[in-house]
């Protein structure tokens, strides 16, 4: 296991969040409905599949999309 320290860290390139699919509905605010015709119209961050089931999204593309800066 390594130990990091403030002055590495600066060495290390920025790391996205990976959010899971509830908490990304939480910080939007948007209906089931419109969550998914946002992204099947190509007008939300695109689902990343990391199981059978289970699906994240980078936090930074959610909280550019909210400022309407995404895409």
């Amino acid at each position: 296991m390594a130990v990091v320290d403030k002055k590495s860290l600066e060495y290390i390139p920025n790391i996205d969040r990976m959010i899971r699919e509830k908490e990304c509905r939480e910080l939007t605010t948007l209906a089931n409905r419109t969550f998914w015709k946002l992204e099947k119209e190509g007008k939300f961050p695109e689902r990343i599949k990391i199981g059978a089931t289970a699906v994240t999204y980078h936090l930074s593309e959610m909280q550019a999309w909210i400022r309407g800066k995404w895409n």
